[in-house]
């Protein structure tokens, strides 16, 4: 039995947003959400879509993000996470640390451009137990559906 509902979205690292804005516009007819910053981590995002399928671009804003270290470990560009979409992220986790998973991050997230209507609680699985996958659980409820949210 699973706890994964489906693939939510992929997540790419680039060194430069715009330029790779413009490349899935155009070779692929992307239609973009606006840019958003995550300032605690040092990211600046951008939400996309081509056909069903969600994508997002992930540019460092500082030296010491995530991001920055992916593209410097990484060699530059490249899938950065992939985004699992679960029912309840806290059974999630649970139900994955009982299989001897380990969680390296959580976040909640309250609604905003990306998150318009709904809170995004997150939770990254550490790389090690994923053949060096980055792998996202996200749970997303409609907004007061969380206790003091």
């Amino acid at each position: 039995m699973t706890f994964v509902k489906r693939v939510e979205r992929v997540a790419l690292a680039v060194e430069n947003l715009e330029q790779a804005r413009e490349h899935f516009e155009k070779w692929f007819g992307a239609k973009f959400l606006p840019v958003e910053f995550i300032e605690d981590m040092g990211i600046r995002y951008q939400p996309f879509e081509i056909g069903e399928s969600k994508m997002e671009l992930l540019q460092a804003t500082r030296d010491d993000s995530p991001v920055a270290k992916f593209l410097k470990s990484n060699g530059g560009p490249g899938v950065h996470h992939i985004t699992y979409e679960v029912d309840d992220l806290d059974e999630a986790i649970k139900e994955f640390e009982s299989r001897g998973g380990r969680i390296a991050y959580r976040h909640t997230y309250k609604p905003g451009v990306s998150f318009e209507g709904y809170v995004w609680r997150e939770a990254f699985v550490h790389p090690k137990d994923t053949y060096g996958v980055l792998i996202h659980f996200a749970e997303k409820k409609p907004v007061n559906t969380r206790s003091g949210q």
